[in-house]
């Protein structure tokens, strides 16, 4: 009988599998989607009929109202601007999430709303202002994870605006020309710059009300709401501040001292 050989695992499939695990939680639970969803729609197995963003549906008698939240998983499709997104998600998104919300990833889950939020804002606008100036209409897209990922590029951009970065070797250029740089390179790829200068807006708009505006009036306007810190502590999604947590809330079992069977003392 010949002898039982272990396969040995290689440093790249400890290397690779290990990489992953150690992204950031919403890093990585966006680049995942994106694979899934660009894949998915590549091998005509994801049903993308049902998750772009149409608001002729979503205003008809029975709203679709998940398209709103679902046009965001496409970053796009297999393709040389597709895959830059995702190395531009896990260098630069990777980076930002880990330095801002490492102690708190629903105050980055709410960073995301508040991007959806002004994307959908300014997506609505541009879909009423095209019935009456047709070229407008352009900046309204049936996707919109690429403007996410370029929202986390133009975050990054503010936190570390004198980093000096290397553009593939040929151009070195500061951390503040990064997301123009990327935009003139998806120019010249024949990429889609609309989402580009709406993850630019979208990054702008949470940057101004988390950073600018509390500095200059004194008044908080983004507050990571209780719920969704619970919702992450209760889930194990990232980490959150126990202390932020409602720990006195009877609905929530997880957040009792004592949890086990009660006996009484003459048992």
């Amino acid at each position: 009988m010949p002898p039982r050989v272990n396969r040995v695992h290689g440093p790249l499939d400890r290397g690779a599998a290990a990489w992953y695990h150690e992204l950031p939680p919403l890093t990585k639970g966006l680049l995942t989607v994106y694979l899934v969803t660009g894949l998915g729609a590549w091998a005509r197995v994801m049903p993308l009929k049902y998750i772009y963003h149409d608001w002729g549906l979503v205003f008809k008698r029975v709203p679709e109202v998940w398209r709103l939240a679902t046009n965001f998983t496409v970053a796009g499709f297999p393709s040389s601007p597709w895959l830059f997104r995702l190395i531009w998600l896990v260098i630069y998104g990777g980076s930002y999430e880990t330095s801002k919300f490492a102690a708190n990833t629903a105050d980055g889950l709410m960073m995301l709303f508040v991007g959806l939020c002004t994307c959908m804002s300014f997506d609505l606008f541009s879909f009423v202002a095209g019935s009456f100036i047709p070229r407008v209409a352009v900046l309204s897209s049936s996707y919109h994870g690429s403007a996410t990922v370029f929202q986390f590029v133009y975050l990054w951009s503010k936190q570390n605006s004198n980093a000096l970065i290397s553009l593939y070797g040929f151009i070195n250029i500061n951390g503040r020309h990064l997301p123009v740089a990327f935009l003139a390179l998806d120019l010249l790829m024949g990429g889609d710059i609309w989402s580009d200068i709406m993850g630019i807006f979208m990054g702008h708009m949470y940057w101004f009300l988390t950073e600018v505006y509390p500095m200059a009036s004194g008044r908080t306007v983004v507050r990571t709401p209780i719920w969704l810190v619970r919702l992450c502590l209760r889930y194990g999604i990232g980490r959150v501040p126990i202390q932020a947590a409602a720990l006195d809330n009877p609905n929530d079992v997880r957040f009792r001292a004592f949890q086990g069977r009660a006996r009484r003392l003459a048992d």
